[in-house]
């Protein structure tokens, strides 16, 4: 069959973007992993009861988070959960548990069935010591420092009580955050801290406020006095303020990747949804021309900008990540319009974006699949033949990731 001769060519893996670690804080060699937890790390959220998760999975027959579960549990664990039953998801429940008391479970997955030979791991730094090993790099995210805020009301807000990344990272190092002053100094120290395992910078702040990010420096000293208020903790703080606020923290993340050469991951799309089209970051990626921005998630629902977005901006990248989980259908239109504009130069076709292994692999198996129907329409229009549609699945799904985070 030729889609799969097509996909048996494609054999290294860059993974852009995981989650891992962040369910439940297990370590990869201790993970306390069930059937549920594997649903919730891949954006399913049912029961533990077996009887009530049957239940609530026949809701979801259909989607194509579902289906990319099921294609990696027929992979991993020679299980298809269709028609769903809960003595089927017994089984699975303990051939999963059975799986990961092999200490290497995990890494042995991604490098010898997965073909992945990089990770980049998105989770707090606090956990980066547990996942220390050659395939994996991690982010540098400080997005409760772009908004360390909570609502009132529509349009005011009030600073978190808890403490931040980077008030922790004062505190361990017995550093001042008295002043605006302080707070730059620190920042900068916190990022140089975190250089050493990370590769890129991610933002995602998407979840909080608009990503119409604009260049913010403290020219007329309002920034000193909106810091001001944010270290009293008590005042009250307006929506122009809090943008004011998160510009300046974003300007700082851009001009740090600028002088370390970092690429810049940015949560678009799915999220608050109001403000999260990805067409809110051509004045911040026009701003920072030469800092690389990555752009996730194919911007979905918003998609159908990207490949303008791409043209129009050099430093402008696409991320499939998490897509083909959310529609398969919207992933494949959007590669046809992306190999249509001449932009698979520009495209990174897999982050899994799961909090763990079954999730990942279910997302790698869909977008193979997709990125195959998708090319071979094209060598069937006798617009490129077989050996340019290896190339070009070669260059989304290794080559250039590879080449913007390597």
């Amino acid at each position: 069959m030729l889609k799969d001769k097509l996909i048996s060519e494609w054999v290294q893996i860059f993974d852009t973007h995981e989650h891992f670690g962040d369910i439940g804080n297990y370590s990869p060699q201790k993970p306390t992993i069930d059937l549920a937890k594997v649903f919730k790390g891949a954006y399913m959220y049912v029961p533990r009861h077996l009887k009530r998760m049957s239940e609530i999975l026949h809701i979801s027959i259909g989607s194509d988070a579902l289906n990319s579960l099921r294609l990696a549990f027929k992979q991993l664990y020679e299980i298809d959960i269709l028609p769903i039953k809960p003595e089927k998801l017994k089984l699975l429940n303990s051939r999963i548990k059975e799986a990961y008391k092999n200490p290497n479970y995990i890494y042995d997955t991604l490098t010898q069935k997965l073909n992945i030979t990089n990770v980049i791991l998105d989770i707090k730094p606090d956990l980066w010591k547990d996942w220390k090993h050659p395939i994996v790099q991690t982010t540098i995210r400080i997005d409760e420092v772009t908004f360390p805020f909570v609502k009132v009301d529509t349009y005011k807000y009030r600073s978190w009580t808890a403490s931040h990344q980077i008030e922790q990272y004062a505190e361990k190092n017995n550093r001042s955050l008295n002043t605006l002053e302080d707070f730059d100094d620190v920042l900068e120290k916190y990022f140089n801290s975190l250089r050493s395992m990370a590769n890129t910078i991610k933002i995602g702040s998407a979840y909080e406020r608009s990503i119409h990010f604009l260049y913010e420096k403290n020219d007329d000293g309002k920034i000193t006095e909106i810091y001001d208020k944010i270290q009293k903790k008590e005042e009250l703080i307006n929506e122009k303020e809090m943008r004011r606020w998160g510009n300046y923290v974003v300007t700082s993340l851009l001009e740090y990747a600028r002088k370390e050469k970092l690429p810049v991951q940015v949560h678009t799309g799915m999220a608050r949804i109001v403000e999260t089209n990805p067409i809110y970051l051509m004045d911040i990626m026009r701003k920072f021309s030469d800092v690389k921005f990555d752009l996730f998630h194919g911007g979905y629902p918003f998609h159908h900008t990207i490949p303008g977005i791409l043209t129009q901006r050099s430093n402008a990248y696409v991320d499939l990540c998490w897509i083909p989980i959310l529609s398969q259908s919207a992933t494949k239109r959007l590669l046809t319009e992306l190999i249509e504009r001449n932009c698979t130069n520009k495209v990174f076709a897999f982050g899994g974006d799961c909090e763990n292994l079954e999730g990942t692999y279910g997302a790698l198996l869909s977008i193979k699949d997709i990125l195959a129907e998708v090319l071979i329409e094209f060598i069937q229009a006798k617009k490129f033949s077989f050996s340019d549609a290896v190339d070009i699945g070669n260059k989304m799904l290794y080559e250039n990731p590879k080449n913007i985070f390597n």
